[in-house]
């Protein structure tokens, strides 16, 4: 996605990332991943 104004990077390790794609659906993008992640958080944190 090199040249979109409207996404970012954010580095990760390797077992972080295979972390997050056990957590997601077939056909999540890691955004849909992260913000489920920090949805559920903020539900919890109430």
């Amino acid at each position: 996605m090199p040249g979109r104004p409207d996404v970012t990077t954010i580095q990760l390790e390797p077992k972080t990332k295979d972390r997050l794609m056990d957590l997601g659906k077939k056909g999540e993008t890691y955004d849909d991943i992260v913000n489920k992640l920090v949805d559920f958080w903020l539900k919890r944190k109430k």
